[in-house]
């Protein structure tokens, strides 16, 4: 717990090494036979700490969205099916992910979490991009991600950037 609220130092260099790790990805979004891509946040999980400004985290947000924005701009005609969208968690931001979907199937049920341990209800009051003031063409869902386990429950916010309404 102790070095997890300690001081961030050199918060703008990786801020600034996390932001051209994100423009520039190491794998193409739009080969290989999986039903999917991911695309983890690229670096460590600093992005998250308590003591990380505020400003950094919604300039991370900003560029996330970005990189999906640009995603979408290249995808390939003959692609066949292709969703693109990016989620952010909050407040665990370095669990982020943008995910090229290549399945039609996988895409329909991957936002439907019903079951014991995990469970997604839609929020319809709020918005994230509004919140930081950040600007974007994509469709903003947002979901309470509610993880319960034994002796383990856990919060989270999750905030899925796409296209299209999920």
């Amino acid at each position: 717990f102790h070095m997890w609220n300690k001081k961030v130092r050199g918060q703008k260099q990786k801020l600034k090494r996390l932001l051209d790790n994100i423009d520039h990805p190491t794998k193409d979004p739009f080969g290989g036979d999986a039903q999917y891509n991911g695309f983890d946040v690229p670096g460590t999980p600093w992005i998250e700490m308590p003591k990380t400004y505020g400003r950094i985290k919604s300039k991370f947000c900003r560029k996330w969205i970005s990189r999906t924005e640009k995603f979408i701009s290249q995808k390939p005609s003959d692609i066949g099916f292709c969703k693109i969208c990016c989620l952010i968690v909050w407040p665990e931001l370095w669990n982020s992910q943008i995910i090229v979907f290549k399945d039609e199937e996988y895409y329909k049920t991957f936002f439907d979490r019903k079951d014991d341990y995990q469970t997604w209800t839609r929020i319809t009051d709020r918005s994230f991009a509004k919140d930081r003031n950040i600007k974007t063409s994509l469709v903003e869902t947002g979901f309470i991600e509610d993880l319960v386990d034994e002796d383990f429950t856990h919060r989270s916010y999750i905030w899925v950037y796409a296209e299209e309404p999920v």
